[in-house]
């Protein structure tokens, strides 16, 4: 008589099946793949935080220091420094995806020759940037309207603008490295260490006299610490062998990989880039400065739910390479399920309370910058919360091109609206064409995924709308008290944030159950 096959016990006594340990098994690892996205989300977002906390700190610092005129010019520089860093042809955007595919079989010799090209790459770039600056700044400075007083002062930052980009482009590699090995915790290290060095240098450079050099050097200092704490926390993640270089296949496959992303980078620039120089272009700069006091304000509010972004495109990268597409589809439907009820919930309150918030923190006369940030940040969050598990997919499963067939819609359309609204209602006109723009080409960019990968469609339940109103009502009720009270500063700033801190705590209870519950699908014709 033959003995019965060996069955674990659980820790109860009894007798598992194979089918039930495997299920646990499966619980198990699921569990602590939830943990560890957690974890690099908070991560991620302390790394992202820093920054946005610094500029918020030091703006009013800065408008105090600089006028509104300098500081538009400054707003216009830094414009021009993240389109220089933009229009590095996709790479620095590449190089999270590729670096986590490396990461996920542990080649540290391919991360090292990546990262090495990656440098030669932004000095020969740097190089040619510093080269097409030295001739075009004077130029470019007639063209706009800015004070004949500070024209010089203004050449003379734009000049500069590309050694600077070069130094961010350095920087940007050693947090693709970081984000692709999911060290996130050493990636906020390094944030954090940048920001603290960037405050103390503009706390004790930037004076009255020559305050826009003053910035210039303070921002150097900044990439440099961010490059010096990420290489030292980075280089256990690379190996570096002969040959130094990436194989010739591996080139043209990111180089047609970045191609790609550089379309979704040009956006970046016609949506916002484009916008503040139209603005100071047609308008005195200290219109682009109060543009810029609300753009400021409005990204602020939409980095929070940016914060997965980078852990979970490593998270995607890593299933892909496991699990293949249909492994991937299936972790995107969990993602989406849960992402797009928050992060409209967010929405609904952050856009409700911004507009609010910038006149009380720095006083009724930005008024105006209250309203464009209102404005952007409704096409930001419905951008936001339509697109970003889509666009992390797409990313990992290396179809950018999918991102760039949006980004042009939302390139076309924002290019050929702008100028037309502009002449016609103003700093508002602009911002009009960016958001109209945007939504239109988010909500093709969900049709274009459903067609082209078959992502399913998420909708919010009646739940979800009913609370979304009482969540706004509460939000805008408690901010017009505060306004009414005429504080003004930081402590006006920290009272303004209890509305909208109250308004989540009423959605979190309904939104929980609508998560638990699971969003419905829309149909496929929709």
């Amino acid at each position: 008589m033959g003995r019965a096959p060996w069955r674990p016990c659980g820790e109860d006594g009894g007798v598992q099946s194979p089918t039930t340990s495997r299920a646990g098994a499966l619980a198990r690892i699921r569990q602590g793949l939830r943990a560890e996205l957690t974890r690099h989300v908070g991560f991620n977002g302390l790394a992202q935080i820093a920054p946005m906390v610094v500029t918020l700190a030091l703006t009013p610092l800065l408008l105090d220091r600089l006028g509104l005129d300098r500081y538009g010019i400054w707003a216009l520089a830094i414009v021009v420094l993240s389109t220089l860093t933009a229009l590095d042809g996709g790479i620095a955007a590449s190089l999270a995806r590729y670096f986590a595919v490396y990461g996920a079989r542990h080649d540290r010799e391919d991360s090292g020759r990546l990262l090495v090209a990656s440098f030669l790459f932004s000095v020969a770039f740097g190089l040619l940037l510093t080269v097409v600056a030295f001739v075009v700044a004077p130029v470019a400075v007639e063209l706009l309207d800015i004070p004949e007083r500070l024209e010089s002062e203004t050449v003379f930052v734009f000049r500069c603008l590309p050694a600077l980009a070069t130094l961010g482009l350095f920087a940007d590699a050693t947090a693709a490295l970081l984000q692709g090995n999911g060290r996130f915790r050493a990636l906020a290290t390094s944030m954090f260490t940048s920001a603290g060095a960037f405050a103390v240098a503009v706390v004790v450079l930037v004076q009255p006299d020559k305050p826009l050099t003053a910035l210039v050097i303070a921002t150097g200092i900044r990439y440099a610490a961010q490059l010096a704490v990420g290489l030292a926390a980075g280089l256990r993640d690379v190996s570096f062998a002969r040959p130094f270089l990436p194989h010739r296949t591996t080139v043209r496959d990111l180089v047609r990989f970045a191609s790609r992303m550089q379309l979704s980078a040009l956006t970046g620039f016609v949506n916002s880039e484009l916008d503040i120089l139209v603005i100071a272009a047609l308008l005195p700069v200290r219109y682009a400065g109060l543009y810029a006091l609300g753009l400021q304000a409005a990204a602020a509010a939409r980095s929070l739910p940016l914060f997965a972004f980078a852990p979970v495109l490593t998270r995607l990268a890593a299933t892909f390479r496991r699990s293949g597409r249909d492994g991937t589809r299936t972790e995107f439907d969990r993602l989406e399920s849960r992402w797009l009820p928050a992060v409209l919930a967010y929405g609904v309150v952050s856009v409700a309370s911004v507009g609010f918030i910038v006149p009380i923190w720095l006083g009724d006369r930005y008024a105006l910058s209250g309203g464009i940030a209102a404005l952007l940040l409704a096409g930001f969050m419905i951008h936001v919360a339509f697109t970003g598990m889509r666009t992390c997919y797409v990313r990992a499963v290396g179809q950018p091109g999918l991102e760039a067939r949006y980004s042009a819609v939302w390139m076309i359309g924002n290019a050929v609206l702008t100028i037309p609204l502009a002449l016609v209602a103003g700093v508002l006109g602009v911002v009009g064409a960016t958001v109209a723009s945007g939504i239109v080409a988010s909500l093709y960019f969900v049709v274009l995924c459903r067609r082209r990968e078959d992502l399913h469609v998420i909708v919010p339940g009646r739940l979800w709308w009913a609370m979304a109103v009482a969540a706004a009502l509460v939000t805008v009720g408690g901010e017009l008290a505060l306004l009414a009270t005429d504080l003004h500063g930081f402590g006006a700033l920290a009272l303004a944030l209890v509305p909208p801190a109250a308004a989540l705590l009423l959605f979190a209870a309904p939104l929980g159950w609508t998560l638990r519950a699971g969003p419905r699908a829309a149909p496929a014709g929709d």
